[in-house]
């Protein structure tokens, strides 16, 4: 127990560390998103290709939890970009996705 109670000064110290560091900016997201999804359209290492992707992934889901979507409805593959979503935006819901 006291060995326990000794250690929570120490604990709690990491815990105030970790709450600090800032979360990146929606900016600093969609120029991430950018930059992963061009590595992962273009020719290469097949690995580097696959973790490209797979950041992209991640960084679109950070970018929809910021409230962001990709595109609008109607609209070409060619004209969508981030944008912060309004009503006819095109909405990905991830919940649902699973379920299919």
């Amino acid at each position: 127990m006291r060995l326990a109670l000794a250690a929570l000064p120490f604990i709690v110290a990491a815990g105030g560390a970790l709450a600090q560091q800032s979360l990146p900016t929606v900016p600093e997201l969609l120029t991430a998103e950018a930059k992963a999804a061009l590595a992962c359209e273009s020719g290469g290492d097949p690995a580097i290709i696959r973790e490209q992707c797979r950041l992209r992934d991640r960084l679109s889901g950070r970018l929809a939890q910021a409230g962001y979507c990709w595109g609008r409805k109607g609209q070409s593959d060619e004209k969508k970009e981030w944008h912060a979503c309004q009503p006819d935006s095109i909405f990905e819901d991830d919940i649902e996705a699973v379920q299919r």
